[in-house]
């Protein structure tokens, strides 16, 4: 593989294994880390404190997601809203089912990312049934698919 691809995904492809033909993402950082003119170099963030202060950050959201529960249920208390993101933050669930705005922001998030998981996986059959009930929704909220990205 030339050490300057055209894109970020022609070096990933090239980096798949020959054994099962998978892209291991630990292989892909040594691979990027020896091949520092290369375009997934490039993408990675090299800065030790920066990259270790965001992945402390996205560690604190998972365990909020994990650990942060409603006893009785099992079910998330917090959850985050798009609104939210650029601040970050979590807000309580209770809240937000509360509130007829934020309600309506949670579940046009919802779809949202329902439509992202729909694109990932339009093409297994088991889940038409799934599809057809979030056009269903979407088409009584009046609002159609977002357009694939």
């Amino acid at each position: 593989m030339s050490e300057r691809s055209n894109t970020i995904g022609e070096e990933l492809l090239a980096l798949r294994s020959k054994q099962n033909g998978r892209i291991n993402p630990t292989d892909a950082v040594k691979w990027a880390r020896k091949h520092t003119k290369s375009r997934l170099h490039d993408a990675l963030e090299w800065d030790d404190a920066v990259a270790g202060e965001r992945y402390r950050i996205w560690q604190v959201r998972a365990l909020i997601g994990a650990y942060v529960l409603d006893v009785s249920t099992g079910d998330r208390q917090f959850i985050s809203l798009t609104i939210d993101r650029s601040e970050g933050g979590y807000r309580p669930l209770s809240e937000v089912i509360s509130s007829p705005d934020l309600r309506e922001i949670m579940v046009a998030d919802a779809l949202a990312e329902l439509e992202r998981v729909q694109r990932r996986y339009q093409r297994v059959s088991e889940l038409q049934e799934v599809w057809r009930a979030a056009d269903t929704v979407r088409a009584r909220r009046g609002r159609t698919k977002e357009p694939a990205e």
